[in-house]
C-alpha cells in the first residue's frame, strides 16, 4: 500500500512564481479535501518545493454543461456522471511557492517547478527541514500547519527573531487574538527565564484592556476558559489594575494617576481624548502661567482647571480631598472653590482676552472626567514612575496593566497607556544621553493599537515616537488590532512578524498584507480562516504558513512545569550558597 505522503496527489500543469501556479488533482482526489491556506509539496525534477493552497476550484467540459437540461432526468445524470466523471471535470488548485531545497539549506523560492512536476502531501520530514524544530530555547511549538489529509507536527517560532523588532497580531474580534497573545508572552517569558547567558534581560509591559492576561481568559459568554499568562508567571509579574474592586479582590495593585505630576505637554497630548479644541490649547500656556503663579497653585495648578464649587463636597469626604482643597484656598487666597474659578476666569479676560476666558470655561468641563478615574494627590505616590523603574530594572518584573470595571473607558485606558509611554520614552533617552547602557529589553503589548498608531494620532502619539525611535534602542511594539487598516502605513511598514486572524474587511485584508511575499495570492486566505487559525509571515518564522493556533489549556500544564522547574532551580541555587557560607 503507498505511503499517504509518498502519494500523487495531482500535476503541476501551468502558472508562475508571481501569478500563482495551477496543479490539476488526480481524478480519485476529492477536492473537498483540499482547504484554502493549507500546506503542500511539489516534487520537481531537481527541488521540493513547499506552497499554500491559495484557491480551488472545477472546470467542465461543454458535455457537462448539455447535461444540467430540464428534460434530461436525474437518474440519466447520475448514471453519466458516475461513468464519465473522470473525462468531463478537472478539479484544480492554485498554489503560492514559499520555499525550496534542493541539497542546499532551504530557502524562499525562486525557481518554478517543471511542467508536470508531483503533488504531494507534505510529510513530518519536509516540516521539519523547512521550519526546524521546537528546543525549548530559542524556538517554541506555535501550532500546527493546515494540511489536506492532516499531520499532527507542530512548527516553532523563533522567540529570538520574533522580539528584534515589532510584530502584530491581527484579527476581528473572537478570532484568537488574545489566546496568540497570552502564549507569545509566555514563549518571552519563558525564553528569557531559561537564557544561559543574560547580556539583556526582557521586560513585558502589557496593556490590557479586558483584564485576560492578569486574570483569566474567558470565552464569548464570559465564562473562563484558563489563566492569563501573568496570573500563571504571577511570581514574575507585577499586575496593576485602575479598578479598586479588581485590586482588593483579585490580588491586584492599585494604579492611580498622580494628576500633579501631568505637565502641560502631558494635557495636550491628552485634551483630543476629552475632545477639548484647538482655540483652548492655544492658550493653554498662559492659562497654566495665571494658575500657577498669579493664583499662586504652582504644581496644583491642573486642580484649578478641573475643580468647581461642586467638588467640594465630594472630594472633602476623604483626607486626601480635604488636604487638597484646604490647600489649594490657603494658596490661592480664597473662600471657595467657585470663587477661585471666577478669581482665575477675571484675570484670563483681562491678561488674554474674553475668548480665552470663554473658552476656560467651556473647555474645562471636559476636562473634569478625570475626577471620575483613580487619581491620588500625594506626591509620593506614583504608580507611573513606580512602574518605569520596574521594567527599566534587569531585577525588576514584568508588568500588566488591567483596565477591570474600566475596560470600556476608552479615554481612561489612552491616558494611562500614553502618559506611560511619554515618561518610558523621556527615561530612556536620560539614560542614553548619559551613556549608560539599557539593562532591559522592554516588549510593550498594546490593545487596540489604532487609537496611538492610527493615521491621525500617529505623528503626535508617544507611541509613535517609540515606534518610530526606540525600536533600536531597546523598545519594541507588539500591535494588536481589529482593524490595521486604521493604522499609520509606517507603522506597518515597521513590523518584521505578522500573525493575521480572519478578517473580511478588503482594506484590513490589504494592510495587514503589506510586507507579506504574495500579497495578491494570500488574500483570498485571511477571509476564510476558522477560529485559531492564523497565517503567519515575517522574520519568526522561515516561511509564510497556516498554522492552527496550539490548546492553550495543553500550554498553561507546560507553563506550570516550567515554573516548578525553574523554582526547584532556584531553591537548589540558594541553598548550594547557604551551604557553602555555612
Amino acid at each position: 500500500m503507498m505511503h499517504e505522503n509518498t502519494k500523487e496527489l495531482g500535476r503541476i500543469i501551468r502558472g508562475s512564481i508571481s501569478g500563482g501556479i495551477i496543479a490539476y488533482l488526480k481524478n480519485e482526489e476529492s477536492i473537498e479535501n483540499y482547504p484554502l491556506g493549507s500546506l503542500i509539496a511539489i516534487h520537481g525534477e531537481s527541488h521540493k518545493y513547499l506552497a499554500l493552497i491559495t484557491d480551488v476550484g472545477i472546470e467542465s467540459s461543454n458535455q457537462a454543461d448539455s447535461l444540467i437540461r430540464p428534460k434530461v432526468s436525474e437518474d440519466f445524470i447520475e448514471a453519466t456522471i458516475d461513468v464519465y466523471k473522470d473525462r468531463i471535470r478537472n478539479q484544480w488548485v492554485k498554489l503560492a511557492l514559499i520555499a525550496q531545497i534542493a541539497s542546499e539549506q532551504p530557502k524562499t523560492a525562486d525557481t518554478m517547478p517543471s511542467f508536470f512536476s508531483i503533488l504531494r502531501n507534505v510529510s513530518e520530514d519536509d516540516v521539519k527541514k523547512f521550519f526546524g524544530i521546537e528546543n525549548y530555547k530559542t524556538h517554541w511549538n506555535i501550532g500546527t500547519p493546515k494540511v489536506p489529509k492532516g499531520l499532527e507536527i507542530e512548527i516553532p517560532i523563533d522567540i529570538e527573531k520574533l522580539i528584534e523588532l515589532s510584530f502584530a497580531i491581527y484579527g476581528k474580534s473572537g478570532t484568537g487574538k488574545t489566546f496568540l497573545g497570552n502564549l507569545l508572552a509566555g514563549y518571552i517569558v519563558s525564553y528569557d527565564l531559561m537564557k544561559e547567558r543574560v547580556e539583556q534581560r526582557i521586560k513585558l509591559l502589557i496593556f490590557d484592556m479586558h483584564s485576560e492576561y492578569a486574570l483569566e481568559l474567558k470565552d464569548n459568554m464570559g465564562n473562563k476558559i484558563a489563566n492569563g499568562i501573568a496570573y500563571i508567571f504571577r511570581d514574575f509579574f507585577l499586575r496593576y489594575t485602575p479598578d479598586e474592586y479588581f485590586a482588593k479582590e483579585r490580588g491586584l495593585k492599585q494604579f492611580k494617576i498622580n494628576y500633579t505630576r501631568i505637565t502641560e505637554a502631558d494635557l495636550r497630548m491628552l485634551s483630543p481624548i476629552f475632545g477639548v479644541t484647538e482655540t483652548f490649547l492655544n492658550h493653554l500656556s498662559r492659562i497654566k502661567t495665571i494658575l500657577a503663579r498669579d493664583l499662586k497653585l504652582n504644581d496644583l495648578w491642573i486642580w484649578g482647571l478641573i475643580l468647581d464649587i461642586d467638588d467640594e463636597d465630594r472630594l472633602g469626604k476623604t483626607n486626601e480631598g480635604f488636604y487638597l482643597i484646604e490647600e489649594i484656598k490657603k494658596r490661592s487666597n480664597v473662600k471657595d472653590l467657585g470663587e477661585l474659578r471666577e478669581k482665575a476666569c477675571e484675570i484670563i479676560n483681562k491678561k488674554i482676552g474674553a475668548p480665552a476666558e470663554s473658552s476656560f470655561r467651556s473647555q474645562t468641563t471636559k476636562l473634569r472626567r478625570l475626577l471620575d478615574y483613580p487619581y491620588t494627590i500625594k506626591n509620593e505616590q506614583d504608580t507611573i514612575e513606580e512602574i518605569i523603574n520596574n521594567i527599566l530594572d534587569s531585577e525588576g518584573k514584568n508588568v500588566t496593566i488591567s483596565m477591570g470595571r474600566f475596560e470600556k473607558e476608552t479615554p481612561l485606558y489612552m491616558m494611562i497607556a500614553n502618559l506611560l509611554a511619554r515618561r518610558l520614552r523621556e527615561k530612556i533617552l536620560e539614560k542614553l544621553s548619559k551613556g549608560e547602557a539599557l539593562e532591559t529589553k522592554v516588549v510593550i503589548f498594546l490593545e487596540e493599537a489604532h487609537n496611538f498608531l492610527g493615521r491621525e494620532v500617529y505623528r503626535q502619539s508617544p507611541f509613535g515616537e517609540i515606534a518610530r525611535e526606540m525600536r533600536k534602542k531597546g523598545v519594541i511594539t507588539v500591535i494588536i488590532d481589529q482593524r490595521p487598516s486604521e493604522l499609520d502605513p509606517d507603522v506597518i511598514g515597521m513590523v518584521w512578524t505578522n500573525f493575521v486572524f480572519t478578517l473580511t474587511d478588503t482594506e484590513d485584508i490589504k494592510s495587514s498584507l503589506l510586507g507579506s511575499p504574495h500579497p495578491e495570492l494570500f488574500r483570498n486566505i485571511i477571509p476564510n480562516l476558522a477560529s485559531r487559525e492564523v497565517l503567519i509571515y515575517g522574520e519568526a518564522v522561515k516561511f509564510p504558513v497556516v498554522l492552527k493556533v496550539k490548546d492553550y489549556n495543553i500550554v498553561e500544564i507546560f507553563f506550570n512545569n516550567l515554573i516548578r522547574k525553574i523554582n526547584k532551580e532556584i531553591l537548589g541555587r540558594r541553598e548550594s550558597i547557604e551551604r557553602e557560607f555555612l
